[in-house]
């Protein structure tokens, strides 16, 4: 890769993915870990991952950490599925490389990146959303990421049943204890209960059951498996209608391991969102679609937000 590169690190609640980002969006050296288990090793271990891919082309550096970012400070506030408080990634890095640093909501980064070089180019009013251990959302309004006050885009705790199940963030019945990673995880475990010999039991093969063991037997056409995904895209339609009647977006790009069962989640959703959304047949109908990037969509935003630093010093 010659010509100069940022690179750009995802750092989400359950993975770190990294790589060198171009100014058009090509990532490539990828590197992915889990995520950092304590707040210590979350102010090291991006870095030693930054380190491993400087090079003397390298410009800036972007970071989007999945939790409350103040994109203005370089800090992460908190996250409820990252560990650590008030973590000053920005000046860290800058301290330790001297080089331009952005950092910011992975969602934001990934919205951007989608916007910028994805599926949803040439599209002004974008919500996108990572399905994965929750939920993270990133806003695009009139073409630019929209922040709010700082902490835009925390979809995910949005409360949709107020005697639900208790979320990481500490309030009952957000959105994303019921259309996440993390439900999948615990609707796998049911079936494994109520199924020892199951398809799904078969899937996990001794191992405790997990949301990526429903795959396999979903699209084999396992009732109880295509139930789950069914049930998390009914809520993922349901949530995505309130958001619509608030924000009217032209497109919602659905992305992160939960959209990797695609119809089976996004079908359920469309026919949910459709039936709940507010005016419908009277208003423009926003699309929904699956992301394009893939799980390198966090980092490739990261970078391309170190280039705009870059050239808007």
């Amino acid at each position: 890769m010659s010509g100069p590169v940022a690179i750009g690190v995802d750092l989400g609640g359950t993975k770190m993915v990294a790589g060198r980002v171009t100014p058009d969006g090509m990532i490539s050296d990828l590197v992915t870990r889990p995520r950092p288990t304590n707040a210590a090793a979350m102010l090291i271990e991006p870095f030693e991952i930054v380190a491993s891919l400087i090079t003397p082309s390298t410009v800036a550096i972007g970071l989007g950490v999945a939790g409350l970012v103040d994109s203005r400070t370089g800090r992460l506030a908190w996250g409820p599925n990252v560990p650590g408080e008030n973590l000053a990634f920005g000046d860290l890095a800058e301290d330790r490389f001297g080089l331009p640093v952005a950092v910011d909501n992975d969602a934001n980064y990934w919205a951007l990146a989608e916007v910028t070089v994805g599926v949803a180019a040439g599209f002004d009013h974008v919500v996108v959303l990572t399905l994965g251990t929750g939920i993270g959302g990133g806003i695009i309004f009139n073409g630019e990421v929209y922040r709010g006050n700082a902490f835009a885009g925390e979809f995910g705790h949005m409360v949709v049943d107020p005697g639900g199940l208790v979320c990481t963030c500490g309030n009952r019945g957000c959105w994303e204890t019921l259309v996440s990673g993390r439900r999948l995880d615990e609707l796998a475990l049911r079936i494994v209960e109520d199924e020892p010999e199951g398809a799904v039991a078969q899937s996990a093969g001794g191992d405790r059951a997990a949301g990526r063991h429903l795959l396999g037997p979903a699209l084999s056409g396992d009732r109880a498996a295509v139930e789950a995904y069914h049930q998390v895209g009914d809520w993922l339609g349901r949530g995505l209608a309130s958001l619509a009647a608030v924000l009217d977006p032209q497109l919602f790009v659905i992305g992160g391991a939960v959209a990797e069962a695609d119809g089976l989640v996004l079908g359920p959703a469309r026919i949910a969102f459709q039936a709940a959304l507010e005016g419908a047949g009277h208003r423009p109908t926003p699309t929904i679609v699956k992301r394009q990037l893939g799980a390198t969509g966090g980092a490739v935003g990261a970078g391309l937000a170190g280039h705009w630093l870059v050239s808007n010093p």
